[in-house]
């Protein structure tokens, strides 16, 4: 697929590295917010995106100074939308901030622009019937460090067309992506899928009282052999996607565990402690305790 221009909606955690990978790749990208304190909280992302480029990717001064050229940020739907071939919404996890945003994307949008959806839980037959574009919308699902964890989770809707599925594959693959292809619609793709249970397991033993943030990652980083628990992983999701991503649980199974886990994680949430994003969650960033050697002595 040849493209010009990339946009992604929403400077959220991921939507900001979406986009900095984007303009990493070549391209001309806009981050497209809706006002002006978002999109000063998603330049603050992007802003520290250079350091951990050139620690983790070894990219150069030339590298970075053409991804920080390529790289745009507005509150002009119109301005941002126009001539986009790739469509982006990263938006929170909620069917009617989607909905409205897909709505209002109607009067900008190329016939044939790709429009892709980065819900970590939703699949795409909820929500191609909300996109202007149906025969052009699927989803490509990223994860956390984009740069690092370089998959792109593609999935469709069953009567998508196999030009927009290849059409995804090759952006993919243009913004140094593995494509995974995931061939029926699942609720969590495959990473989340496996994620979520283990993350749920752990907050439920939380939330109920069994055990503490810290002694459940000390636990599961000694016994598994990893780098980071599941709170650690939980502060670089942000605190704030967890609460949707827990809200919308308790929605489709009225199970009270997942209403007392999103309680407890708002009283973080309103005292500003989302993860690394805010520098503060369930440990402090830039070095957060469980990197240190002590946490897992003896």
């Amino acid at each position: 697929m040849n493209v010009n221009k990339v946009v992604v909606l929403g400077g959220g955690v991921l939507g900001s590295q979406i986009a900095y990978q984007s303009a990493y790749s070549g391209f001309e990208t806009v981050i497209y917010d809706i006002s002006n304190e978002a999109v000063a909280s998603a330049q603050k992302k992007v802003d520290s995106y250079p350091a951990q480029y050139q620690h983790d990717m070894n990219a150069t001064d030339d590298q970075i100074n053409t991804a920080n050229e390529n790289l745009s940020l507005t509150t002009d739907l119109k301005a941002a939308i126009t001539d986009a071939d790739i469509i982006i919404e990263a938006v929170p996890e909620r069917l009617g901030i989607k909905e409205s945003t897909y709505q209002s994307l109607a009067p900008y949008l190329k016939d044939d622009a790709l429009l892709l959806t980065n819900s970590s839980t939703l699949i795409p037959s909820q929500l191609i019937g909300f996109a202007p574009n149906n025969k052009r919308f699927m989803a490509m699902h990223f994860a956390n460090l984009i740069w690092v964890h370089n998959v792109a989770e593609l999935m469709w809707a069953p009567n998508t067309p196999q030009s927009t599925i290849d059409d995804a594959q090759d952006f993919a693959q243009q913004i140094h992506m593995i494509p995974i292809l995931i061939h029926k619609e699942v609720s969590g793709y495959i990473m989340n899928s496996i994620f979520l249970p283990m993350i749920n397991a752990a907050l439920s033993l939380w939330a109920n009282g069994f055990s503490d943030p810290i002694s459940i990652d000390k636990n599961w980083m000694v016994s598994m052999g990893v780098d980071r628990g599941p709170f650690g992983f939980l502060d670089i999701m942000g605190l704030n996607t967890a609460v949707n991503i827990e809200k919308g649980f308790y929605q489709n199974t009225k199970d009270e565990t997942f209403k007392k886990i999103a309680d407890k994680l708002s009283e973080y949430v309103k005292a500003n402690k989302l993860g690394v994003a805010t520098g503060e969650g369930f440990y402090h960033y830039p070095d957060p305790e469980y990197q240190k050697p002590e946490f897992v002595k003896a």
